[in-house]
């Protein structure tokens, strides 16, 4: 590492020492500490950042692949397109059976075809979890695990309090038996990736 500069050393005491040398490009200049905070403390700032964008990026897209693969079976899939169809009793009635057709017809087709273009790459950059830049980093375990670990304490403490919301939220619609009961599997497949060893099932750790 850089060492600690002429001016910075004579001047510890009195302007607090790298807390203050590195405060801002003017500073660091006039103590000459411009070298010492580059090597020292902005790169190391610099590295947490993307630590901690590395692993919220490939967190997004671990998630994304289990609940793809959880959506890509035949017993699931055959749910989402009984979903599906019960859209076409919101359209008008003349088109209800082709509506029906269409999904019996092409609903498998379309889901793997969704699947295959919208995977979990682009949806993460869609919302803002992914950069080109943040997919193509690599990093030890030994950097990753202490930030993943707390992350994934986070998002655990968001869901939380989003599926408590939501299961409140059931008692104000009309079918609130069916709203509770999707309420309650979507929390069971968030239990289920986000368990407590999900930092080592995705080689973080």
């Amino acid at each position: 590492r850089t060492s600690l500069p002429r001016k910075a050393v004579v001047s510890t005491q009195s302007t607090g020492g790298p807390s203050y040398w590195c405060s801002s490009t003017e500073v660091a200049e006039s103590c000459e500490a411009t070298a010492f905070c580059q090597e020292n403390i902005w790169l190391q700032k610099t590295d947490e950042k993307e630590v901690g964008n590395y692993v919220t990026c490939k967190a997004c897209m671990w998630v994304f692949e289990k609940v793809e693969s959880y959506i890509l079976t035949e017993e699931n899939e055959e749910k989402v397109l009984a979903w599906a169809s019960k859209i076409c009793d919101h359209i008008p009635e003349s088109y209800n059976e082709t509506c029906r057709s269409l999904i019996s017809d092409y609903g498998k087709q379309a889901i793997q075809t969704l699947a295959d273009k919208v995977g979990p790459a682009v949806v993460c950059k869609a919302l803002g979890q992914c950069t080109a830049s943040t997919e193509l980093l690599s990093y030890p375990k030994s950097d990753t695990c202490s930030t993943c670990r707390s992350t994934m304490a986070e998002i655990k403490g968001q869901n939380t309090e989003f599926f408590s919301w939501w299961q409140n939220a059931c008692g104000d619609v009309a079918n609130t038996l069916e709203c509770v009961k999707i309420s309650e599997t979507a929390q069971l497949l968030n239990q289920a990736i986000l368990n407590d060893s999900i930092c080592e099932q995705m080689e973080m750790c």
